[in-house]
C-alpha cells in the first residue's frame, strides 16, 4: 500500500511539471516550435558593410573602397599616371597608382598577422530573440569578411545556437552568396552537420576564382575582348541610367579601334609598374586579408603562397591560412565537405551563374562565369565551351544519368557537376547583383529533396530577364558585328536617352 501512495505522489509530481512546463511564455521555447519555416540564415560576400570606431561617438560604416578618397583622388591622380606614361617615367606611374590604392583601401588594411589595422569590425547580426520567428524567418549573420574564414565559423556556429534557442527549431538553413560559402565550408570541417536543414550555395566561392588564383601567382594579362564583353555585360545587367551606355560605349570603342590601342598602352604600363604596385600596395592592402586566400584554388596555392608571402614575417600568417585551405579550402576539400553534407541528410542546392567574363585582369579570363566566379567552379564541375562558344553539334553530355543535363544554348553540360540533379544554372545572372531569392524561396519550399526536376517553375537552365526574375533558358542568337556607324549612332541615341530621363525626373 505504501509502495502504491510513493507511486501515486511520484505521478502527481511529474504531471505537475509537465503542467507547469505547459504554460511558459513561448519565449522561452521550451516545447521546441512546430511550425514548418526552418529560421534561414543569410551569409553575405565580401562588401556587406563594416563598422570603424563601433559603439562610440565616431562610430561610422565603411565599405571596401574609400569613395570620398576616390572622388577627391582619382582624377587628379589620373593625370598624373597620363602625364607618367606619356614621359616614359614609369617610377612616376607607379607611385600615382601606389598612392591611388592606398587612397581607396588604405582604411581597409590587414596587417602581417591578419589582424586588422583600424578598429574595424562587423555589424551586430540580427538579434532572434527580438524578433517574432513566425512573422519573420529570415536572419542575417554579420561577419568581417577580410577575417580568417576559419575563425568566423566559429561565430557561426554561436549565431545558428543563438537562432536555434530563440526560435525554438531544432535546425536551420544557411543561405550563402559568394564568400559567405568559405565560411560555411569552414563551418562544416569544425561543427558538422547536424544543425543545418539546407544549405543553399549561391554564386559560391567555396571552390575558390580562378582570377585570384593567377593574381596571387603575379599573373597579370589584360583582353581587349574580354574588357569590352564585360563593359557590354554590366550595362545589360543593369539596364538603367548611365550604366546603359556601357554596351554602346563598348561598341564604339571597338569599331573606332580605340579600345585595342588603349589596351595595348595599358599592357605596356602594367609590364612597367606590376611589381612595385604589388610589394607596395596590393601585398599590404589586400593580400594580407586572410579571406582572399580562401579564394585562391588549390593547384594556385603553394606557388602564390611561394611568391607572396616568403619568409620569417609571414610565418604565423602562412600557418592561420593553410589551417583553413587543407582542412576545408577551394578545390581541396570543398567538395568532400559538400558530399558529407548530403550523406549526412542536408538538402543541399547549388546556384551558377554564366554568361559573363570573369575580370579580364589575368589569363584564362575567357572562362563562363558570372562576372567574378567561374561557372565550372561555382558549380562544382560543370563542363562549359568557354565564354564565346558554344558545344559543337552533336554533342553528347559527359555522363549519363538519365536526365538531360545540357542547357538549350549549348553551353552548359551539368553532367559533370558533383550534385547534377541539385544545381541550377542562370544564363544573364551578375554576381554582384546576387538575386536569386525567388529561386531559394521555391527550393526551400519544395517538400522532399528538391532536385532540378520537382523545384515547381525553376528548371536546371534558368535565363535572368531583369532583376530576380528568371525564365527558362532557350537559344540566344548570335550578335550581330557592330559596325562604325551603327555603334556611332547607338552611343548618341543611348545618351540622349540617359540625358532625357536625368532631365525629366
Amino acid at each position: 500500500m505504501k509502495s502504491y501512495t510513493k507511486l501515486r505522489k511520484a505521478l502527481c509530481l511529474l504531471l505537475a511539471i509537465a503542467m507547469f512546463c505547459a504554460v511558459l511564455p513561448v519565449g522561452a521555447q521550451a516545447a521546441g516550435c512546430n511550425c514548418k519555416d526552418i529560421p534561414r540564415i543569410g551569409l553575405p560576400g565580401i562588401g556587406d558593410t563594416l563598422l570603424l570606431n563601433a559603439g562610440t561617438p565616431e562610430e561610422t560604416g565603411v565599405g571596401v573602397v574609400d569613395t570620398d578618397a576616390l572622388v577627391d583622388e582619382i582624377l587628379p591622380i589620373l593625370g598624373d599616371i597620363s602625364g607618367a606614361v606619356a614621359l616614359r617615367s614609369w617610377d612616376k606611374a607607379a607611385d600615382a597608382f601606389i598612392k591611388l590604392a592606398w587612397g581607396m583601401l588604405g582604411h581597409m588594411q590587414v596587417d602581417e598577422k591578419g589582424k586588422s589595422v583600424q578598429p574595424i569590425t562587423a555589424k551586430p547580426c540580427d538579434d532572434p530573440k527580438t524578433r517574432n520567428h513566425k512573422e519573420k524567418q529570415s536572419f542575417n549573420f554579420k561577419y568581417d569578411w577580410r577575417m580568417d574564414p576559419w575563425a568566423v565559423a566559429a561565430e557561426l556556429n554561436a549565431y545558428i545556437k543563438q537562432v536555434k534557442k530563440a526560435t525554438g527549431h531544432s535546425q536551420v538553413a544557411l543561405l550563402a552568396h559568394s564568400e559567405g560559402n568559405l565560411i560555411c565550408m569552414a563551418y562544416f570541417a569544425r561543427y558538422g552537420y547536424g544543425d543545418v536543414h539546407d544549405y543553399i550555395a549561391s554564386m559560391s566561392a567555396h571552390n575558390g576564382l580562378t582570377l585570384v588564383g593567377e593574381l596571387f601567382n603575379r599573373n597579370v594579362e589584360l583582353g581587349c575582348a574580354l574588357l569590352l564583353e564585360l563593359l557590354r555585360s554590366f550595362g545589360a545587367a543593369s539596364g538603367e541610367g548611365a550604366m546603359e551606355l556601357m554596351g554602346p560605349a563598348a561598341d564604339l570603342l571597338q569599331t573606332t579601334g580605340i579600345a585595342e590601342q588603349l589596351v595595348k598602352l595599358l599592357a605596356i604600363l602594367l609590364e612597367h609598374v606590376q611589381d612595385r604596385v604589388f610589394d607596395e600596395a596590393l601585398i599590404p592592402l589586400v593580400v594580407q586579408w586572410p579571406a582572399l586566400w580562401g579564394f585562391v584554388p588549390h593547384e594556385y596555392y603553394e606557388s602564390a603562397k611561394a611568391k607572396l608571402l616568403g619568409g620569417a614575417k609571414y610565418a604565423a600568417f602562412r600557418k592561420m591560412i593553410d589551417n583553413m585551405h587543407y582542412k576545408a579550402g577551394a578545390g581541396y576539400k570543398a567538395d568532400t565537405l559538400i558530399k558529407n553534407a548530403v550523406k549526412a541528410g542536408v538538402r543541399v542546392s547549388i546556384i551558377a551563374g554564366y554568361g559573363f567574363p570573369t575580370m579580364p585582369f589575368a589569363p584564362n579570363s575567357d572562362i563562363d562565369a558570372d562576372g567574378l566566379v567561374d561557372t565550372k567552379r561555382a558549380s562544382s564541375g560543370a563542363a562549359t565551351p568557354g565564354l564565346f562558344n558554344t558545344f559543337p553539334a552533336g554533342y553528347k553530355q559527359k555522363k549519363n544519368d538519365g536526365h538531360n543535363h545540357l542547357s538549350p544554348d549549348g553551353k552548359i553540360d551539368a553532367s559533370t557537376c558533383l550534385l547534377p540533379e541539385q544545381t541550377w544554372f542562370i544564363r544573364g545572372q551578375l554576381h554582384f547583383s546576387g538575386n536569386t531569392g525567388a529561386l531559394r524561396e521555391a527550393i526551400l519550399s519544395t517538400p522532399g529533396k528538391p532536385t532540378v526536376r520537382n523545384v515547381k517553375g525553376y528548371p536546371q537552365f534558368l535565363s535572368a530577364v531583369s532583376d530576380g526574375v528568371f525564365v527558362p533558358n532557350e537559344p540566344v542568337p548570335a550578335a550581330a558585328k557592330p559596325t562604325l556607324l551603327g555603334s556611332a549612332w547607338g552611343f548618341n541615341k543611348t545618351l540622349g536617352k540617359v540625358i532625357w530621363e536625368s532631365i525629366a525626373g
